[in-house]
């Protein structure tokens, strides 16, 4: 398996972009996961111009994009259950997102949005055919790029929590793009079954992993960590893993991402 890491382990901002491409690309990292809400006012907004001017930057350090995830960042207000009218506004968000994940030559993009969750007291029926019609139509909007749903703990969000909730949600549907996102440490804060999971393994087409708190992987979950690369390896999972570490607003960038670099390469390289 090959390794990234999230861009929300740097400095914000468009002037910052350049030396953390530099960093990575310095450690023999040759993919990155994008918060494009770190340097776009507006991700869906972007023009041309600047979506060539990323593209442009990520090949002067030969650099992957990997993926594509903090979708809603900057819309909170698109909720998946409130209403028809949020809901299809929050599909047509998405849709966007897609096109801008086309444009850039990435082939994921991980949906977790907690904040579009909120179930209003809806039955759980209810909750799941909203959720598998807005699937629908994304799935149906595009060919190319998957959708990864990203299980959220319970104290984030009360809808699909974890994995196996992903997979019972849609492996009675024909979809060809959608699919759900594993995350380590959700794996770890939902206390989910490992086995059970990768015997799911045609769902998983990405990866993250970090500690709970976005923190290093590491101490004291090295146990899960190990058994989560090995599964990856047996199961000859070839995409990438991505560190989703943020960085804390005391500590000094280069000295993280080295730690977390470090850490990454212990566990899954």
């Amino acid at each position: 398996m090959n390794i990234s890491v999230s861009n929300i382990i740097w400095k914000k901002g468009k002037e910052s972009l350049p030396s953390f491409f530099s960093a990575l690309s310095g450690h023999g990292i040759n993919g990155v996961e994008l918060a494009l809400n770190c340097f776009f006012e507006e991700p869906v907004d972007a023009s041309l111009n600047e979506l060539e001017w990323l593209k442009k930057l990520l090949d002067h350090h030969h650099l992957e994009l990997v993926s594509l995830h903090s979708l809603t960042y900057t819309r909170p207000d698109l909720e998946l259950f409130l209403s028809k009218k949020t809901s299809g506004e929050l599909t047509d968000y998405l849709c966007r997102y897609i096109d801008i994940a086309n444009t850039l030559c990435c082939k994921n993009i991980v949906f977790g949005s907690p904040k579009s969750r909120e179930t209003y007291g809806k039955g759980n029926n209810e909750l799941n055919d909203i959720f598998i019609d807005m699937l629908f139509k994304i799935n149906s909007s595009n060919d190319s790029i998957n959708f990864n749903i990203e299980p959220l703990p319970v104290e984030y969000c009360k809808y699909l929590n974890t994995f196996m909730e992903g997979v019972e949600l849609i492996k009675s549907y024909e979809f060809n793009n959608i699919f759900i996102q594993l995350d380590v440490r959700s794996v770890i804060e939902s206390n989910e079954n490992i086995i059970d999971i990768f015997n799911n393994f045609k769902y998983i087409k990405h990866v993250h992993t970090g500690n709970p708190g976005l923190k290093i992987p590491g101490r004291p979950y090295e146990k899960i960590h190990n058994l989560v690369a090995s599964n990856l390896n047996s199961y000859k999972y070839n995409g990438y893993i991505t560190a989703e570490v943020v960085l804390g607003s005391r500590i000094y960038a280069y000295n993280y991402l080295d730690k977390t670099i470090e850490s990454m390469r212990g566990f899954y390289e």
